[in-house]
């Protein structure tokens, strides 16, 4: 019995589990790549910044859906020790994706940070008078450290999402006999 929100258990009369997780299949990845491009090419982080927080945001929320159509699912098939595998690996996937959102979040929300540091004027160095020059290192150090943690984060939750679709996908298709390739040489 669920007590959390309840979801859409099924769509144009088909379960609903197969048909959302495809979503936090494609948008966590994409999410993640995003970060990736983002974390140390400044330019695309302006630009993009906020989009892969949405992607990821999106992802997030059909991992969400995914997990809890995912109970509603596995009540109606027959419990198999694939299908078992598959839903403990599912209790992460919202966790996964939260990863990804949260690297996301991190290196966009360090850039706005940067973006608004810089924007203001320097106050004057109090020894020579002289303004600051060049890029602050303690900023530059911190910038890589944010974007190395986001990398790492979400590779870990892309993994995660990955070895969760692959364990339904060998839950669904591996008791379908044959490769569908008609091998016989009759």
């Amino acid at each position: 019995m669920r007590t959390t929100v309840a979801v859409v258990d099924e769509l144009f009369g088909l379960p609903a589990h197969p048909l959302v997780v495809h979503a936090a299949v494609v948008l966590v990845p994409l999410a993640a790549i995003g970060v990736v491009i983002i974390a140390f090419w400044p330019a695309a982080r302006a630009r993009l910044g906020v989009a892969v927080v949405m992607i990821a945001a999106l992802g997030t929320v059909f991992a969400y859906l995914a997990a809890e159509s995912g109970e509603y699912l596995e009540e109606q098939v027959e419990e198999t020790e694939q299908v078992e595998e598959h839903a403990e690996l599912g209790d992460s996937g919202l966790a996964s994706a939260a990863a990804v959102l949260l690297g996301a979040v991190a290196v966009t929300g360090f850039g706005l940070y940067e973006r608004r540091r810089s924007a203001t004027p320097e106050p004057a160095d109090s020894a020579s008078g002289d303004t600051a020059r060049g890029p602050d290192r303690k900023l530059v150090y911190l910038r890589t450290g944010v974007g190395v943690v986001a990398v790492v984060l979400v590779s870990l939750g892309t993994l995660q999402i990955a070895r969760i679709g692959h364990s339904g996908a060998k839950a669904t298709w591996d008791d379908v006999g044959g490769s569908g390739v008609d091998t016989d040489d009759d």
